[in-house]
């Protein structure tokens, strides 16, 4: 018998679920999608979603189309003059942001050892121009020449974050 009860009472829910959700879907009001026109006391004309206010005075809708609002194109023919663009400077012309200074001292890149930990590395260094395997046990950090340390490329191979290997690559212009 409770078991009976039971059921009654989950197909209720069900029932009264399925009135409240889906008859309200059925019986939705339809969208106002009203277009009011209306003449001013300036006899300007406008086009509104609401019913004309007290100072202007409806107009009907004749079946003529709006005023156009858009230039009309050239008639064929004519000559239309286009500006050119600006020139722009070459790219060797172009005007190089001035590199801001980094930190540490790139001189001291041959002072490194193995052994020495990353935050050695960019305390004494600074941080590297190009890094890979960043977040893994593995990274290789490459710095490239500058003034304090030029004509060499830097690379340091990190394991669990220490270095393991040390390499310079004397580079020609």
């Amino acid at each position: 018998m409770r078991a009976d009860l039971r059921a009654w009472g989950t197909l209720a829910a069900v029932g009264t679920m399925i009135a409240v959700f889906a008859i309200p879907i059925g019986v939705a009001p339809p969208a106002g999608a009203a277009i009011h026109k209306c003449s001013g006391t300036d006899g300007a004309t406008s086009y509104q979603d609401r019913p004309c206010g007290p100072s202007a005075t409806p107009a009907d809708f004749d079946g003529s189309t709006a005023p156009m609002s858009v230039m009309p194109s050239p008639p064929t023919g004519a000559t239309v003059v286009r500006r050119e663009p600006p020139a722009r400077a070459a790219r060797a012309d172009r005007a190089r942001r001035p590199e801001s200074p980094r930190p540490g001292n790139p001189a001291d890149r041959k002072h490194l050892r193995a052994g020495m930990s990353e935050g050695e590395v960019v305390a004494r260094i600074g941080p590297p121009d190009l890094t890979t395997g960043k977040g893994r046990r593995l990274a290789r950090w490459t710095w490239m020449p500058v003034s304090g340390d030029p004509d060499t490329i830097t690379v340091v191979l990190f394991d669990v974050g220490r270095i393991v290997e040390i390499e310079r690559t004397v580079v020609k212009r």
